[in-house]
């Protein structure tokens, strides 16, 4: 991630179990039943760019009392995330890269991939019992959408497993 020069002053994002707790309990990224921090995910991984504005402002929360605003973050990243498509682009992997680095909140990722599977189980138990052609079809967008998310973290937090391991290659080499 970037560091933000604002108001003269170079800040340096920091994703860590502050930047967490700031996530988890903020209730603007609340949405229905999901925490903060699940929402945020969810919304980096649907490519929202406000995602990106939340997760940088968030990132600052070690600065306590000298966290910059909300706007002014977002005045920063209009100069540098937001000046074109790629950099933006960008700045999604960057942030997934700097979660997943982060033992802590890697394990929140895995947690946030397990709640999601348990989720698509439910939302399909549903589709399964309703004889309502309309709520089986919203439902069914619903289940996608979950899917969609939950396969693109779980590739990004396995990479190793999308690929085949050589034949050819022997992890343990005999002397």
């Amino acid at each position: 991630m970037e560091n933000l020069t604002i108001n003269n002053a170079v800040y340096e994002p920091k994703l860590n179990y502050k930047f967490y707790r700031q996530t988890r309990d903020d209730k603007n990224l609340r949405d229905g039943s999901r925490d903060g921090f699940s929402s945020l995910v969810g919304s980096l991984l649907d490519e929202d760019v406000d995602a990106i504005v939340a997760t940088y402002y968030h990132a600052l929360a070690w600065y306590k009392r000298n966290q910059p605003s909300e706007t002014d973050v977002e005045e920063a990243l209009e100069a540098t995330v937001f000046a074109n498509d790629e950099a933006t682009d960008k700045a999604f992997d960057d942030i997934l890269d700097t979660l997943q680095a982060n033992d802590f909140l890697a394990r929140k990722l895995k947690q946030y991939v397990k709640d999601s599977d348990k989720n698509a189980d439910m939302i399909q138990a549903q589709i399964d019992h309703t004889k309502d052609e309309d709520e089986a079809s919203r439902l069914t967008i619903g289940l996608k959408q979950v899917t969609e998310e939950t396969n693109k973290l779980r590739e990004r937090l396995n990479p190793q497993d999308s690929s085949p391991k050589p034949e050819d290659v022997d992890s343990h080499p005999q002397n």
